[in-house]
């Protein structure tokens, strides 16, 4: 027999909609109305949690989707062979040498040091109003070269920039005056490891197993694996290489990034107003284009500095169809002469958890076929584990650990092949 009896329609009744709440109601917490709460209501709780993090994050996948480079260590280096041939350059005023004929002209240039180490005897040279002179000698940073029989040499100021023709031979000659080895750049890095873990106690996780009321397990897990993602995305374009003391005890290897990297090699970089971005995009565009005819560069950028961007662009975009499936994420491409890019959006660059806040307006220019991800041989580039808990044999342990860890870091071959523009 119910404890509770009541007549309709006389007081407040004790039952009724207002007191028909469940164990922890928001109603029941929030009106001023006092109403009960009971443990015959389960709460409506949607079963799948929300995931309201912007989704607007393709650049991951352009990043990712490019295999791993294998390496056997976590430092290592890897070398580019130079162009073979740079301009050279004056350091002191010259006269004029006039033509007499029948004979060559002789000046003495003094040059750079790094001019001289491109030079050798019976190189021809090319004067910057196109004159032509061959190296005869090189004494120190003094340059001695002759002009064209009967023609005259003109005079050199300070910082005039001479190019290189050719060698040249004569029939006959019994010495050869050039010799060359191959140049290299080495470059390298290190492998940096990352880690994001969870911890749950024994009789923790069994409630949530049993009783949970939403798939935060799964959900939970996969936050800690986007966050991971987040980490190596960031460290991929920003990271500096070095090193840094955790719990002043260890010692862990940070890897460098595409920005860093580029900063260091000295690629090009120009900071105009948005009056200025079309000036300085062809700019810089045409100033490092080492690519072959039609080659693709990607433009990294937050929607709104990619609009900007896309103004300077007289033709529309094109469907961009990458040789293979490598970006193939329904991106558009615009030309400049026989030069390709395809803009991909990245709003990680304005979230200040992740970036500094000059990013927002940062345009990074990539040859993409010039950068890769690396890991170390003998470990995946990411992997999800846990520890063991007392049910399992041999620990003591009431808890079990879960993690993801990684292992990554970046080879990027010429960069001077790429450029960035910071939008004042």
């Amino acid at each position: 027999m119910s404890q509770t009896a009541y007549t309709p329609g006389i007081g407040n009744s004790p039952f009724g909609n207002p007191n028909t709440n469940a164990q922890g109601s928001q109603y029941a917490i929030e009106s001023g109305y006092t109403p009960t709460e009971s443990i015959l209501i389960r709460k409506a709780i949607k079963e799948a949690i929300f995931d309201a993090a912007p989704e607007q994050y393709n650049a991951l996948k352009l990043v990712f989707e490019k295999n791993f480079e294998e390496v056997i260590s976590d430092e290592f280096e890897y070398l580019e062979s130079t162009f073979g041939r740079s301009a050279v350059e004056s350091t002191a005023i010259v006269a004029l040498v006039a033509a007499v004929a029948g004979s060559p002209a002789t000046q003495v240039i003094a040059m750079t040091a790094a001019s001289v180490a491109h030079l050798t005897p019976d190189l021809i040279i090319v004067y910057p109003d196109n004159t032509k002179a061959v190296v005869k000698s090189i004494v120190g940073l003094n340059v001695t070269v002759e002009s064209q029989t009967s023609s005259g040499l003109p005079a050199v100021a300070v910082g005039d920039i001479f190019s290189i023709q050719s060698t040249i031979q004569a029939d006959g000659m019994d010495y050869f005056s050039n010799y060359e080895r191959l140049e290299t750049v080495t470059r390298y890095n290190y492998i940096q490891l990352f880690l994001r873990a969870w911890r749950w106690s024994r009789l923790e996780l069994l409630k949530h197993q049993n009783a949970g009321t939403t798939n935060f397990l799964e959900r939970d897990k996969a936050e800690k694996m986007r966050q991971m993602r987040t980490d190596l995305f960031v460290s991929f374009f920003n990271g500096n290489r070095g090193e840094f003391r955790i719990s002043n005890s260890y010692l862990a290897k940070a890897m460098g990034g595409i920005f860093p990297t580029m900063q260091a090699a000295g690629s090009m970089s120009a900071n105009p107003t948005l009056a200025g971005l079309r000036a300085a995009f062809e700019t810089l565009a045409f100033a490092t284009n080492f690519k072959k005819e039609g080659g693709t560069r990607f433009i990294y950028g937050t929607d709104e500095m990619l609009y900007e961007l896309s103004k300077i662009f007289k033709d529309p975009g094109l469907r961009y169809a990458p040789n293979d499936t490598v970006a193939n994420m329904n991106l558009m491409e615009y030309r400049l002469g026989s030069m390709r890019f395809v803009p991909v959006s990245c709003e990680l660059f304005k979230e200040q958890s992740c970036f500094p806040q000059e990013w927002a307006r940062k345009l990074l220019i990539l040859d993409q076929e010039t950068i890769s991800p690396v890991k170390m041989k003998g470990l995946p580039s990411m992997y999800i584990g846990s520890t063991l808990d007392r049910g399992a044999k041999g620990t003591r342990e009431a808890f079990q650990d879960g993690y993801i860890e990684a292992n990554m870091s970046l080879m990027f071959n010429n960069p001077i092949g790429s450029f960035t523009i910071d939008v004042q």
